[in-house]
């Protein structure tokens, strides 16, 4: 495994290693139920900042696991990216999450495609990167198509 940025810049967007500064704006994101219906919660995560530093320190403590804010400058805080190697089968699964006031601008196509540059140029023994939308996630499966993502059959493990 190597060394993780904690800062990576696409075209239009600038991803940052999440830090305790971004929490706030992560609990807005999760507690949005138009994003997060997406991922079987349709009113939200319901967290509170205190549930928030627990998730942070529990997060810090998986070191397969790097969760990253998305920032544009006229924007600011856009979303999150993160990934998670596997490394018996050479390959990260990615994720994304957008607050609905900087989708449909081109940034999530930015952070989509510079987050599996992150994780090649940090994850020198991932092969492969992957993502699962649920398939009525239409936008989602819109979106990694255009960062070149392909459908495939999910492996059998």
């Amino acid at each position: 495994m190597g060394k993780v940025k904690t800062e990576f810049k696409g075209e239009k967007v600038t991803i940052r290693k999440t830090t305790k500064k971004d929490l706030p704006a992560l609990m807005a994101l999760w507690n949005d139920g138009r994003v997060m219906k997406w991922v079987g919660y349709p009113q939200g995560l319901d967290m509170d900042m205190v549930k928030m530093e627990d998730w942070f320190h529990h997060w810090q403590n998986k070191p397969h696991r790097h969760h990253f804010t998305v920032h544009d400058q006229l924007i600011g805080f856009c979303g999150e990216v993160y990934y998670e190697v596997d490394n018996i089968h050479r390959r990260a699964a990615l994720d994304i999450k957008f607050i609905p006031t900087a989708q449909g601008k081109g940034l999530a196509i930015d952070a989509f495609k510079t987050l599996p540059r992150l994780v090649f140029e940090s994850e020198t023994e991932v092969e492969v990167v992957w993502t699962e939308p649920i398939e009525e996630n239409i936008a989602s499966r819109k979106l990694y198509t255009r960062c070149g993502l392909k459908p495939k059959s999910r492996p059998i493990d």
